[in-house]
């Protein structure tokens, strides 16, 4: 029996760690040949995640790449290309929750410093739009089509997570234009806006609102479980499986969608 995503080459941005790394082994498994980008930073993660692959039998390479800068990501995305043979797929899933050594709550706007809001926009918003520019223009060159999945989020329906949350709006719209605009190509767009998901992202988002005080980190995850109709988080793998199924033949009339794999919350607490 065929994989989902045999014959399919793969861009995956923030592939080293949490929800990347493990779309990238989930793409591989269902038979793509894969590339995870990510910053020089983590090309030992990346490696360790090229290593699982190709261990499983898998095609994959590490590509640096920091998704801010426009030269860096054309070279990298046309480097993924030519490894690849083409390029067909993409999950730009690169981003930030908050910016790195910022005080205080990351719920803030009034006092947040125009620093800290750039580097979180720069990142979720100018990185997206900057991997799936570059991708689109090689898949329309080809004449072939593809799909390219961006991450955004619940944040992006709740105004309760401060820069994060306007970002994820953002990539949310450039999702649908892109979408408008790519469809007589034939390349589909959509998103995905995870829940509360087990990731160090998630850990440093708590840690954000509470401090370091694991009585109160406790206490905080529990009420916010509360809000999940499934009554669990999520994990890597529940985004991965969403990324799978919008970049196969499986969702052929998807785009401009958002699909939320967050065990209930956006339909009850996020706007549907």
């Amino acid at each position: 029996m065929a994989s989902r995503l045999d014959g399919r080459r793969a861009l995956i941005t923030g592939g080293a760690n949490g929800l990347g790394a493990a779309t990238a082994a989930l793409f591989a498994a269902e038979g793509a040949k894969v590339v995870i980008a990510d910053l020089v930073d983590a090309a030992e993660a990346a490696a360790r995640v090229v290593d699982r692959i190709s261990d499983a039998g898998g095609q994959a390479m590490y590509q640096p790449m920091d998704v801010r800068d426009a030269s860096v990501v054309r070279d990298g995305v046309d480097a993924a290309a030519a490894w690849m043979g083409g390029i067909d797929s993409v999950v730009a899933s690169a981003g930030l929750g908050g910016p790195p050594g910022q005080a205080g709550s990351f719920r803030t706007m009034i006092d947040l410093d125009i620093e800290h809001f750039d580097v979180v926009y720069d990142v979720n918003v100018r990185g997206v739009f900057l991997t799936c520019q570059r991708a689109a223009q090689l898949m329309v060159e080809a004449g072939h089509g593809g799909s390219m999945v961006t991450l955004a989020s619940i944040a992006a329906k709740r105004p309760t997570a401060g820069a994060y949350s306007v970002s994820k709006a953002a990539v949310w719209m450039l999702t649908r234009c892109l979408a408008h605009e790519l469809g007589p190509a034939g390349i589909r767009v959509n998103a995905i806006g995870p829940g509360y998901v087990e990731t160090e992202l998630f850990a440093n988002m708590v840690r954000s609102a509470v401090g370091d005080d694991p009585v109160a980190e406790q206490e905080w995850r529990e009420k916010r479980l509360e809000q999940v109709a499934l009554g669990r988080y999520g994990t890597p793998l529940d985004v991965a499986q969403c990324a799978v199924f919008l970049c196969s033949d499986e969702s052929s009339y998807f785009t401009g969608s958002i699909l939320h794999p967050d065990g209930g919350y956006v339909s009850t607490y996020g706007g549907g």
